[in-house]
């Protein structure tokens, strides 16, 4: 009688263990992840971050072998080995990722988020969702999160007050078709250069202003060669973390939340500190190096968004997301309108003063 009983009690005593993620399994699983950033750059950060979360809460059962600075390849080569089984995680921006799950272009569009919190805000809402399962009907790939790390502006060598004095101006900007037609609509027409020498491209007078984050404005020294920078903000560079669909059916089914926790604390400590880092490289920029940083206007930014609205609708509706779009066109005007707000009360209480 004894000896059954002390049966029964190893018996339950091994399913209480078995049922808690991290305490018995007998060999750790291993994750390759990758992407093409710097150790500085955002999507190592996250990825760095990720790591030690998913270290810490699983005890230790899943280990995540990190190669950063493209060591396993590009953006291109790392989604491609998504399906190869050469990598199971990996960070990519949403633009490449675009040429292999089409929707993802419309996170292109330059001028369609307001600020940064309405990036955050849609992709966290319906939008982020469906590209999510856009990504895993297309490829299977599991979408944890998007990151970002700042939004990007135009540097000039000569100062821009408003966007239209850019008429005329040699523009540099990202080579994509949804940036080429939107700058086209508002009168600029951009030139071929590539990132890497477009410091060089205006010391030369190959271009008269390039677009550009403060932390790569400074990390590149442009300042030696322009120093006048139009706060336009008129484009969120986005970077997906994602898991293959065989890496993913590799996670025991207790632990497939706790990565997703761990993914998203991870992003939110990624962006957040790649954001904090491009404000205070702006106060930086100033004050160092005598950077003159001009805040486009909400009247010219209005103007601008009314001049591609249609544009962008239409994008949406080539791509399969007309449905989205009303809750984006919303949440843009309620953003537009919570700064107008701000912007009056500060007024009202300048004149009291």
């Amino acid at each position: 009688m004894r000896r059954k009983f002390s049966g029964l009690v190893l018996l339950l005593t091994m399913f209480v263990v078995l049922a808690v993620p991290g305490r018995t399994e007998s060999q750790s699983l291993q994750l390759t992840a990758a992407t093409a950033n710097a150790a500085d750059e955002v999507g190592a950060v996250v990825l760095t971050e990720f790591q030690r979360l998913v270290q810490e809460r699983t005890n230790g059962y899943i280990n995540v072998a990190i190669h950063l600075n493209g060591v396993l390849g590009s953006d291109q080569e790392l989604i491609k080995g998504l399906q190869r089984g050469t990598v199971d995680l990996i960070t990519c921006t949403a633009f490449k990722y675009a040429e292999y799950v089409p929707e993802f272009t419309v996170l292109d569009l330059p001028f369609l988020f307001f600020s940064t919190e309405h990036l955050q805000t849609a992709l966290a809402g319906g939008l982020g969702e469906v590209l999510r399962e856009k990504a895993q009907e297309t490829r299977g790939d599991y979408v944890l999160g998007y990151i970002t790390d700042g939004p990007v502006n135009i540097v000039s060598n000569r100062a821009l007050v408003r966007l239209s004095q850019g008429r005329g101006l040699r523009f540099r900007s990202l080579l994509l078709p949804s940036h080429n037609a939107t700058w086209e609509t508002l009168g600029i027409t951009p030139v071929t250069l590539a990132f890497s020498e477009f410091k060089i491209g205006l010391q030369v007078g190959m271009v008269d202003a390039v677009e550009t984050n403060f932390l790569d404005y400074k990390k590149m020294r442009v300042y030696d060669t322009a120093r006048f920078i139009l706060q336009s903000e008129h484009y969120f560079p986005v970077s997906v973390l994602m898991f293959s669909k065989t890496a993913w059916h590799r996670i025991p089914q207790s632990y497939r939340e706790v990565l997703q926790e761990c993914a998203r604390e991870a992003i939110a400590y990624g962006s957040n500190e790649l954001i904090w880092q491009n404000r205070e490289t702006a106060r930086e920029l100033t004050e160092k190096y005598g950077v003159r940083i001009t805040e486009l206007t909400l009247a010219e930014k209005k103007t601008n968004h009314q001049k591609l609205v249609g544009y962008q609708e239409k994008t949406f509706t080539t791509y399969g997301l007309k449905e989205i779009w009303p809750e984006l066109r919303n949440s843009y005007q309620e953003y537009q309108a919570q700064l107008e707000a701000e912007q009056e009360r500060i007024r009202q209480s300048r004149e009291k003063e």
